[in-house]
């Protein structure tokens, strides 16, 4: 339980893929089916995908019958609430459920073969041309964002997928390769989806833009309300009062507050000129770091890629290995409707060889692997039974060494 709850949130992840894959077919049903409750359209999907990823914490005995219930209740819970006509809502939240269970058993990153994703993509491709029919008005936004999101996944997958292959089957990647190559794909993603999204991305900008002008202008009119048009101070009076009045000290008050009004706009507008500059000065110094950095990954991404593949020339690049390796395969096609011959009939060296390609006939994982690594993955065989025939495999295909068949035989057995 403790393993099973460390990956869970892998786990997750790839039940996400499926999820992200296969959107586009409860929404459209959904919108043709029930199209006046928005909600149903992906909630009975979501709660599929919540019970199948629980699922993962059962035991492997228990996740049958945990995928079965899940099927009647969300099948139930759909024909209560809309009837008989709803049914097909069902359907792709049973396909999930159905095909969540074996994905637990396979490693992780590897739950999901290329074919998946390719589907995934017919069925958003399939979903975009439908939602720009009247019918199903209103689900391209959510399509679109629910596609992202599965190309994100799909683009991160078979990264991951890529580096365990470039391991050659030697462990696990470094994680500061692994973090790495993840910064890289990541920020490359952002850069593609940004692109594609232009057009919404402008839009976006315009509308910034407008708001940050508002903005401008509502400070400018705050701070030319702290000097208002203070108007006419002294009416016309009386007596002294007329000459006193025509001093006109209302007028230069007016004046003076249309100074400071301007005054103040000025500074407003300089010190918001200044707050620009500041902030395209420090944006303009953190894309000139991100772009270095982002080279800099790339020259040792490349050095490593180059270097390896350099090495492997020089470890693999055998012409008596290739020549031996096309005299094989041009036998093996020409004899490949001829009979084989018994166990008996062949000798010591030839009876190991057959032994070892009955082993290896349904393990897929043997393929780039020695023979000691083969054996070595077994864990049905003790370190001495696996020891004991990797010797005597290398020196049956490797040496000019005799194999006697008593030595093939018991080898056989203890197999």
């Amino acid at each position: 339980m403790k393993d099973r709850l460390r990956i869970w949130p892998m786990k997750a992840l790839a039940a996400l893929a499926l999820f992200s894959g296969v959107f586009p077919v409860p929404v459209l049903l959904g919108r043709w089916l029930v199209p006046d409750h928005v909600l149903f359209w992906w909630f009975p999907f979501l709660m599929a995908y919540l019970w199948g990823i629980y699922g993962f914490l059962m035991p492997q005995k228990s996740r049958v019958l945990w995928t079965v219930l899940g099927c009647i209740l969300v099948a139930c819970a759909i024909f209560f609430s809309f009837g008989l006509r709803a049914a097909p809502l069902a359907v792709p939240c049973v396909i999930l459920l159905i095909l969540l269970p074996p994905a637990w058993a396979k490693p992780i990153w590897e739950e999901w073969t290329p074919a998946f994703w390719f589907i995934g993509v017919g069925l958003h491709l399939f979903g975009q041309v439908l939602a720009s029919r009247p019918l199903f008005s209103g689900t391209q936004g959510l399509l679109m964002a629910v596609f992202l999101m599965y190309a994100f996944l799909m683009l991160m997958y078979l990264n991951r997928g890529g580096i365990r292959e470039g391991m050659h089957g030697t462990g696990k990647a470094p994680a500061s390769l692994r973090y790495r190559n993840t910064i890289l794909v990541v920020g490359f993603f952002l850069i593609a989806a940004a692109a594609s999204a232009w057009s919404t991305l402008a839009q976006w900008l315009d509308t910034a833009w407008y708001y940050l002008r508002l903005g401008i202008g509502r400070i400018v009119w705050f701070f030319m309300q702290l000097f208002p048009e203070m108007g006419p101070a002294f009416g016309n009076s009386s007596g002294g009062s007329g000459d006193f009045g025509s001093l006109d000290e209302a007028s230069e008050a007016s004046a003076f507050a249309l100074f400071m009004e301007k005054v103040f706009s000025i500074m407003a507008m300089v010190f918001l000129a200044f707050l620009l500059f500041l902030a395209f000065r420090i944006i303009i110094r953190k894309l000139r770091l991100l772009w270095k950095k982002v080279m800099k990954h790339l020259s040792m991404y490349a050095a490593a890629v180059n270097e390896d593949y350099v090495d492997e020339a020089e470890s693999t690049l055998n012409w008596d290995e290739k020549t031996q390796s096309v005299r094989d395969r041009v036998k093996e096609t020409i004899q490949r409707n001829r009979k084989q011959p018994k166990w008996d009939e062949l000798n010591g060296r030839a009876r190991v060889r057959r032994l070892y390609q009955q082993y290896i006939r349904h393990k897929p994982e043997a393929l780039g692997l020695t023979v000691r690594e083969v054996m070595r993955q077994d864990e049905r065989l003790s370190s001495s039974i696996s020891g004991a025939f990797a010797d005597l495999y290398e020196r049956a295909r490797y040496s000019d060494h005799d194999v006697s068949v008593p030595e093939a035989d018991n080898m056989r057995r203890q197999l």
